[in-house]
């Protein structure tokens, strides 16, 4: 039942979710998605728990605040930036209850903010690392295997064709990073 409850939460929370970075070719800016982590440490209107998470200080539980923790990626929030960072750095302790809640949130974050999703990693290098990018991709994956029930791969081809139609237009080592992405999908 919490099962449901949670999925539930999560679903209403992208539905209602008013951003949208995926633009079509025309309208792509230069957008800057370089992150200052010291900006957000030192901002006092973000939780402690979300700045205890990213430096490592606590791990991740299935408890009702990390579980908010992980809808914040899909809303509008000025601090959507750093809460990207905290779910990316959390992958890696992911099993049971939370890693279910955060498979859907970050497939639906790739799904419909792929630009910015890409644009993270290429921008912030010194922060995020290929393992981050890896860690990103085993969780959708995960989360695909568990929504498929036996077509994973039509599953992932499909995502590979939402990623690469949401960049329409845009340079080819955005279409290079996507196979990348999916290449790690295993």
């Amino acid at each position: 039942m919490n099962r449901l409850i949670i999925l539930g939460l999560i679903f209403l929370m992208s539905c209602y979710s008013s951003t949208q970075t995926n633009l079509k070719a025309d309208n792509y800016s230069e957008k800057d998605y370089k992150i200052t982590i010291d900006k957000y440490l030192n901002d006092k209107n973000i939780n402690q728990l979300s700045k205890d998470l990213y430096l490592g200080k606590i791990k991740p539980t299935e408890n009702r605040d990390n579980l908010a923790l992980i809808d914040s990626i899909n809303t509008n929030s000025y601090a959507r930036p750093f809460y990207f960072l905290v779910i990316t750095k959390t992958m890696k302790y992911a099993d049971g209850s939370y890693a279910e809640p955060l498979g859907i949130a970050a497939k639906a974050f790739v799904e419909n903010n792929t630009y910015e999703f890409l644009s993270y990693f290429k921008q912030n290098r010194e922060i995020l690392t290929d393992n981050d990018f890896e860690n990103w991709a085993h969780i959708i994956y995960g989360e695909i295997q568990i929504d498929s029930e036996g077509s994973g791969q039509k599953a992932v081809a499909d995502l590979r064709t939402k990623m690469i139609s949401n960049l329409s237009g845009l340079a080819v080592d955005y279409k290079q990073d996507i196979d990348k992405f999916i290449r790690l999908m295993k």
